[in-house]
């Protein structure tokens, strides 16, 4: 009886071959994914060193922001967010400043109202009552600072749950804001956060020269938030232009025409 004639080696060898160059191919490109990682990494905090200098040289001839320590490490702003904000308070001098979270930020922006422009106004947004007891008796005291207690209130937004300060447009009336920082309420895992600031554009309570920073930047919920301050503004005819600042966290600026040298602080 003939034994059936065996399978060509040869066939079964490329095959193998295949299979193992496949495999090799895909954990070259897993490593130098990694590997991209781990430069991008690298990249953002050197420019987080670089902020940081920056910030320490033009602190060192400041003639206003006489607290300069900053715990910047966590989920506080970073040098990146430090440094540009500082330079804003330095040299555009806004006049109507509103403030969503209250923490590192709010060390500037005080300090920026006692002792460099006393006519300016400063409202500060915080939902928990908790850090504003731990938090404020350490900022500086003026009659146009107000740090405000506002509870969240929640809405669902593409099937999760998201949310924002209760009775915004009720506390600011028809003030108008040149100057709007948003980095509250805790923004990540959601997908529309901090969204009061699309209330505002639409109550009309942006001034014509304006300047509104986001934090993390970088993630997708703040991305949407973004995009959709941006689609706002169009639907109103503001003309605007849109930067970003990193180091190991991203701000988005959106600004007016007039204020486009922010870019190059």
């Amino acid at each position: 009886m003939q034994n059936k004639p065996s399978e060509p080696k040869t066939a079964k060898s490329s095959g193998e071959k295949q299979v193992t160059m496949l495999k090799l191919v895909r954990e070259h490109e897993q490593k130098l994914a990694a590997m991209e990682e781990k430069l991008e990494l690298c990249y953002n905090e050197l420019k987080e060193l670089n902020y940081a200098h920056l910030l320490h040289d033009g602190m060192r001839e400041s003639t206003w922001l006489k607290n300069q320590t900053f715990d910047l490490h966590n989920w506080a702003a970073n040098y990146s967010f430090i440094y540009l904000l500082f330079r804003i308070l330095d040299k555009i001098e806004p006049r109507n400043i509103l403030e969503f979270g209250l923490g590192q930020t709010t060390k500037l922006t005080t300090q920026y109202i006692v002792h460099k422009n006393p006519k300016a106004h400063l409202n500060v947004c915080e939902h928990s009552l908790d850090w504003i007891k731990i938090y404020k008796p350490e900022l500086p005291t003026h009659k146009h600072i107000r740090v405000n207690h506002l509870d969240l209130e929640y809405f669902d937004y593409w099937r999760k749950r998201n949310d924002k300060y209760a009775g915004l447009l009720e506390l600011v009336g028809d003030k108008k804001f040149d100057l709007i920082i948003v980095d509250g309420p805790v923004g990540g895992g959601k997908n529309l956060p901090r969204s009061n600031v699309l209330d505002l554009i639409g109550h009309g309570n942006l001034a014509k020269d304006f300047v509104i920073i986001f934090d993390d930047a970088e993630r997708e919920g703040e991305k949407n938030t973004i995009r959709k301050t941006q689609a706002a503004l169009r639907k109103k005819s503001i003309a605007f232009q849109t930067f970003e600042r990193f180091g190991i966290k991203r701000q988005a600026y959106i600004v007016s025409q007039s204020r486009v040298f922010a870019a190059f602080l």
